[in-house]
Protein backbone atom coordinates (compact mmCIF):
# COMPACT_ATOMS: atom_id res chain seq x y z
CA UNK A 1 0.00 0.00 0.00
CA UNK A 2 1.49 3.43 -0.63
CA UNK A 3 1.23 6.58 0.95
CA UNK A 4 -1.58 8.31 -1.70
CA UNK A 5 -4.12 5.21 -1.09
CA UNK A 6 -4.40 6.30 2.32
CA UNK A 7 -4.13 10.43 2.51
CA UNK A 8 -6.57 13.09 0.41
CA UNK A 9 -3.94 15.27 -1.35
CA UNK A 10 -6.77 17.84 -2.12
CA UNK A 11 -7.42 20.83 -0.37
CA UNK A 12 -3.76 19.92 1.76
CA UNK A 13 -3.20 24.17 3.18
CA UNK A 14 0.41 25.49 3.17
CA UNK A 15 1.99 29.13 3.63
CA UNK A 16 4.81 30.91 1.70
CA UNK A 17 8.13 31.21 3.65
CA UNK A 18 7.15 34.92 3.86
CA UNK A 19 4.13 34.60 5.91
CA UNK A 20 3.72 36.14 9.25
CA UNK A 21 2.84 33.87 12.68
CA UNK A 22 -0.58 36.28 12.19
CA UNK A 23 -1.14 34.75 8.71
CA UNK A 24 -0.21 31.31 9.86
CA UNK A 25 -2.85 32.34 13.13
CA UNK A 26 -5.66 33.19 10.32
CA UNK A 27 -5.28 29.98 8.67
CA UNK A 28 -5.17 27.82 11.19
CA UNK A 29 -8.21 29.05 12.62
CA UNK A 30 -9.95 29.55 10.09
CA UNK A 31 -9.46 25.55 8.27
CA UNK A 32 -9.17 24.03 11.94
CA UNK A 33 -5.79 22.81 11.32
CA UNK A 34 -2.89 22.90 13.57
CA UNK A 35 0.11 21.79 11.11
CA UNK A 36 0.86 24.11 8.10
CA UNK A 37 3.46 22.60 6.06
CA UNK A 38 5.91 26.34 5.16
CA UNK A 39 7.40 25.91 1.54
CA UNK A 40 9.13 28.43 -0.54
CA UNK A 41 8.23 29.84 -3.84
CA UNK A 42 9.14 25.93 -5.76
CA UNK A 43 6.40 24.60 -3.36
CA UNK A 44 9.43 22.49 -1.98
CA UNK A 45 8.94 22.19 1.90
CA UNK A 46 10.86 24.00 3.77
CA UNK A 47 9.73 23.44 7.28
CA UNK A 48 6.46 22.77 9.58
CA UNK A 49 4.60 24.99 11.78
CA UNK A 50 2.22 23.60 14.37
CA UNK A 51 0.03 24.92 16.82
CA UNK A 52 2.36 24.02 19.67
CA UNK A 53 5.01 26.24 17.70
CA UNK A 54 2.98 29.07 17.75
CA UNK A 55 2.58 28.81 21.63
CA UNK A 56 6.02 27.84 22.90
CA UNK A 57 7.91 29.48 20.61
CA UNK A 58 5.92 32.42 19.82
CA UNK A 59 3.31 33.32 22.12
CA UNK A 60 5.22 32.17 25.29
CA UNK A 61 8.16 34.32 24.27
CA UNK A 62 5.86 37.23 23.68
CA UNK A 63 6.89 37.74 19.78
CA UNK A 64 4.75 39.65 17.64
CA UNK A 65 2.49 38.01 15.32
CA UNK A 66 2.06 40.58 12.99
CA UNK A 67 5.81 40.79 12.43
CA UNK A 68 7.13 37.23 13.40
CA UNK A 69 8.24 35.37 9.98
CA UNK A 70 6.84 31.85 10.06
CA UNK A 71 10.39 30.78 9.27
CA UNK A 72 11.75 31.86 12.66
CA UNK A 73 9.51 29.36 14.65
CA UNK A 74 8.90 26.69 12.29
CA UNK A 75 10.14 23.12 12.84
CA UNK A 76 12.56 22.26 10.67
CA UNK A 77 13.71 20.26 8.85
CA UNK A 78 10.24 18.64 7.96
CA UNK A 79 10.20 15.13 8.62
CA UNK A 80 8.52 13.86 5.04
CA UNK A 81 8.10 10.68 2.89
CA UNK A 82 7.73 10.65 -0.76
CA UNK A 83 3.46 10.37 -1.83
CA UNK A 84 4.35 7.12 -4.07
CA UNK A 85 6.30 5.54 -0.61
CA UNK A 86 5.39 2.63 0.89
CA UNK A 87 3.11 3.12 3.71
CA UNK A 88 4.42 0.59 6.16
CA UNK A 89 7.74 3.07 5.77
CA UNK A 90 5.73 6.45 6.78
CA UNK A 91 4.47 4.45 9.73
CA UNK A 92 7.84 3.31 10.73
CA UNK A 93 8.87 6.65 10.24
CA UNK A 94 6.24 8.54 12.25
CA UNK A 95 6.86 6.04 15.14
CA UNK A 96 10.03 6.43 15.63
CA UNK A 97 10.29 10.29 15.06
CA UNK A 98 6.79 9.78 17.43
CA UNK A 99 4.66 12.66 15.09
CA UNK A 100 1.07 12.26 14.47
CA UNK A 101 1.77 14.23 11.22
CA UNK A 102 4.16 13.79 8.13
CA UNK A 103 5.00 15.70 5.35
CA UNK A 104 3.99 14.04 1.72
CA UNK A 105 6.36 15.10 -1.08
CA UNK A 106 6.69 14.32 -5.33
CA UNK A 107 10.58 13.46 -5.66
CA UNK A 108 11.72 17.36 -6.29
CA UNK A 109 10.71 18.11 -2.57
CA UNK A 110 7.16 19.72 -3.63
CA UNK A 111 4.26 19.76 -1.36
CA UNK A 112 2.27 16.32 -2.14
CA UNK A 113 0.05 16.13 1.21
CA UNK A 114 -0.09 15.43 4.68
CA UNK A 115 -0.06 11.75 6.11
CA UNK A 116 -1.86 11.83 9.64
CA UNK A 117 -2.34 9.44 11.89
CA UNK A 118 -6.38 9.82 11.60
CA UNK A 119 -5.12 9.07 7.85
CA UNK A 120 -3.41 5.82 8.76
CA UNK A 121 -6.02 5.10 12.23
CA UNK A 122 -8.92 5.02 9.07
CA UNK A 123 -7.66 3.63 6.10
CA UNK A 124 -4.91 1.43 6.82
CA UNK A 125 -4.56 -2.21 7.69
CA UNK A 126 -5.27 -2.35 11.33
CA UNK A 127 -2.82 -4.13 12.62
CA UNK A 128 -0.37 -2.03 11.72
CA UNK A 129 -2.24 1.16 12.28
CA UNK A 130 -2.06 -0.49 15.72
CA UNK A 131 1.57 -0.47 16.28
CA UNK A 132 2.06 3.03 14.64
CA UNK A 133 -1.20 4.55 16.84
CA UNK A 134 1.13 3.14 20.04
CA UNK A 135 4.02 4.11 18.95
CA UNK A 136 3.55 7.65 17.87
CA UNK A 137 1.04 8.41 20.46
CA UNK A 138 3.27 6.99 23.23
CA UNK A 139 4.67 10.40 24.83
CA UNK A 140 1.39 11.66 25.39
CA UNK A 141 -0.20 8.50 26.48
CA UNK A 142 2.40 6.61 27.99
CA UNK A 143 5.52 8.80 28.28
CA UNK A 144 7.43 9.81 31.02
CA UNK A 145 4.65 13.08 31.72
CA UNK A 146 2.69 10.25 31.96
CA UNK A 147 4.36 8.32 34.89
CA UNK A 148 6.44 5.81 32.64
CA UNK A 149 9.76 4.80 33.23
CA UNK A 150 12.27 6.92 30.56
CA UNK A 151 13.94 4.23 29.71
CA UNK A 152 10.65 2.32 28.55
CA UNK A 153 10.31 2.07 25.01
CA UNK A 154 7.87 3.75 23.37
CA UNK A 155 7.11 1.26 20.61
CA UNK A 156 4.45 -1.30 22.20
CA UNK A 157 3.57 -4.58 20.94
CA UNK A 158 0.20 -6.22 21.03
CA UNK A 159 0.20 -8.80 23.40
CA UNK A 160 0.14 -12.70 21.43
CA UNK A 161 -2.84 -13.93 21.27
CA UNK A 162 -2.33 -16.33 23.95
CA UNK A 163 -1.34 -14.27 26.66
CA UNK A 164 -4.43 -11.93 26.20
CA UNK A 165 -7.05 -12.26 28.78
CA UNK A 166 -9.80 -14.04 28.72
CA UNK A 167 -13.29 -12.49 27.97
CA UNK A 168 -14.56 -13.61 31.54
CA UNK A 169 -11.38 -12.54 33.32
CA UNK A 170 -11.89 -8.68 32.35
CA UNK A 171 -14.30 -6.00 30.94
CA UNK A 172 -16.96 -4.60 32.84
CA UNK A 173 -20.02 -5.11 31.12
CA UNK A 174 -22.95 -3.11 32.10
CA UNK A 175 -21.88 -2.20 35.38
CA UNK A 176 -20.96 -5.15 36.62
CA UNK A 177 -17.96 -7.47 36.25
CA UNK A 178 -18.87 -11.06 35.46
CA UNK A 179 -16.66 -12.91 38.66
CA UNK A 180 -18.59 -10.70 40.88
CA UNK A 181 -20.93 -7.90 41.30
CA UNK A 182 -19.78 -4.21 41.24
CA UNK A 183 -22.46 -0.85 40.72
CA UNK A 184 -21.27 1.85 39.10
CA UNK A 185 -22.70 5.09 39.37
Amino acid sequence: MRCRDVVATENTESLPENATMADAARLMAETGIGFVPICDGDAKVLGVLTDRDVVVKAVARGLDPATTPVTSIMSHPAVTCFIDGDLGMAEELMAEQQRSRIVLTDPDGRLAGVLSIADIAERAPKREALRTLQAVLWRDALGPRAGAPRDQPPFLTPAAEDERPHDDETVFTGGHRNNGYTEFP
